[in-house]
């Protein structure tokens, strides 16, 4: 069998090819597969305290314990999809501090198994749907 041989030239025209395609694409987002349902347990469990049960970051834990920065708002639509979901596992199972975020916001890694990570996140989602 005889190797293919391609000029760098089509090398190269695919590579600005490729790199076009890609700008031009939407950004590809990749959701955890959680059930919604149970996030809203884990939530209310381990979350609403400094989230709020409206999920706004206005938790009764942000005004006693005087957390500065508040918690996240989950129903801000614009700062909610600048956070894929990598970001939100990455910061309920390592804690704020891991992020450059927080140090009040606990990490949940050893509370938490993965698949409830995946449950809180889906639940987290639909605030700012």
């Amino acid at each position: 069998m005889t190797p293919l041989k391609i000029r760098a030239s089509t090398i190269a025209r695919l590579a600005v090819a490729f790199a076009v395609v890609l700008a031009a694409s939407p950004a590809i987002t990749v959701r955890a597969a959680g059930d919604a349902a149970a996030g809203r347990a884990l939530a209310l469990k381990n979350c609403v305290k400094c989230h709020g049960s409206d999920g706004k970051g206005d938790g009764p834990e942000v005004a006693a314990r005087h957390i500065s920065p508040p918690p996240g708002d989950w129903t801000d639509k614009e700062d909610m999809s600048e956070h894929p979901d990598v970001f939100l596992r990455n910061i309920i199972e390592q804690g704020g501090a891991a992020l450059d975020k927080s140090p009040q916001m606990p990490a949940f890694g050893k509370k938490l198994t993965p698949a409830q990570v995946n449950d809180l996140i889906a639940y987290i989602r639909t605030f700012s749907k």
